[in-house]
């Protein structure tokens, strides 16, 4: 893990959706404090922070140790044995999975699939955050659990993408019910999709005056896929294209006129049939630059709104509606989980 994230990023992205929730101290009429549980693994699980105030978190990432083996089952395990003690809500409840590895040994790959579905079951999604292992090269067994779950699989390459990884995962929701709808995309990260026999999956994107932006879809199962991008709203194509036969990806590239709203609809190419793909936005713009970024993470504390908030966007995060708990998990050989949970009472 030291060798594979030096700057240890997944602590980084773990302190800043920590630092998004609303502590007991921060609250507003109306509010529900939100509450962090913190589970390390390597080898083994163990819970570091027990459900709490999300205002003492930050200390304990800090003194996550990069060593050991990947053992993200085990961890998932723990947080769901969590999630589901007597008083919370489990089907109000989210694990984030921040990782840069992939199960290590393989023969773990089994256990982690056991306990992706048994969140599943228990109504609680799951999402990971990986940093250096591409949905192609993760175990399509896992990619497919994750996202029968209602979670989300993004891969992030550099430590300037790190906030996006939070943001998308925010965007999307990480507790309650699966969103409806287009998945958000942000630049520089890798998303998972898992197309069905009967529908396409779409995503969105939020493109500024100017920009030219280029999306890539890649099949990572051997089927043909077809990209359409259409501007939201409108039922006529701007562009469209098919996966290559022989690297099975599909390129589409675009510069907009104004400031606007964009989907990317990914459907079969050749017939009813069903598998995963990977989608990434590519943009013109210089995401560090803050006039530039399209990044929905604001200046300030930020906070993910209560269940009786109104319906907008704040530091990323919308309503999860009903209470609702979001785990998150840390590591690669360390993958610690960190659970946000709005308790009802």
């Amino acid at each position: 893990m030291e060798d594979t994230d030096p700057s240890n990023l997944r602590l980084q992205a773990a302190k800043l959706l920590v630092g998004k929730l609303i502590p007991s101290s921060g609250t507003t009429t109306g509010q529900t404090a939100d509450q962090v549980t913190i589970v390390q693994f390597n080898e083994t699980a163990e819970v570091l922070y027990p459900l709490g105030d999300p205002s003492g978190a930050g200390a304990t990432i800090d003194g996550i140790p990069a060593n050991g083996g990947t053992f993200i089952g085990g961890g998932i395990s723990a947080a769901v044995d969590e999630l589901t003690r007597s008083g919370n809500k489990p089907d109000a409840a989210g694990i984030f999975v921040l990782t840069d590895g992939a199960d290590d040994p393989p023969s773990l790959i089994s256990d982690t699939i056991d306990s992706i579905n048994r969140a599943q079951q228990a109504g609680i999604r799951v999402s990971f955050g990986f940093l250096s292992v591409d949905a192609e090269e993760q175990d399509s067994r896992i990619t497919s659990a994750i996202l029968s779950s209602g979670g989300t699989f993004t891969t992030v390459n550099t430590a300037e993408d790190t906030s996006k990884l939070v943001a998308q995962a925010l965007l999307n929701g990480l507790v309650g019910p699966p969103q409806t709808g287009s998945v958000p995309l942000l630049p520089g990260l890798k998303t998972a999709g898992m197309l069905s026999q009967t529908s396409l999956t779409t995503f969105s994107y939020a493109a500024q005056s100017g920009e030219a932006f280029n999306v890539t879809v890649t099949a990572i199962d051997n089927i043909p896929l077809k990209a359409t991008l259409k501007q939201a709203g409108q039922t006529s194509e701007i562009k469209s294209a098919v996966t290559d036969t022989s690297t099975g990806i599909a390129l589409l590239e675009y510069t907009t006129f104004s400031t606007g709203n964009y989907t990317i609809e990914v459907s079969s190419a050749g017939g009813s049939k069903s598998g995963l793909f990977a989608v990434q936005i590519g943009s013109s713009l210089d995401p560090c630059k803050p006039s530039n970024s399209t990044v929905p993470l604001p200046s300030g504390t930020g906070a993910i709104p209560s269940p009786t908030a109104s319906t907008v966007f704040t530091a990323g995060a919308v309503p999860m509606g009903g209470n609702a708990a979001l785990q998150m998990g840390v590591g690669l050989s360390l993958m610690a989980a960190f659970l946000e949970m709005f308790l009802s009472g």
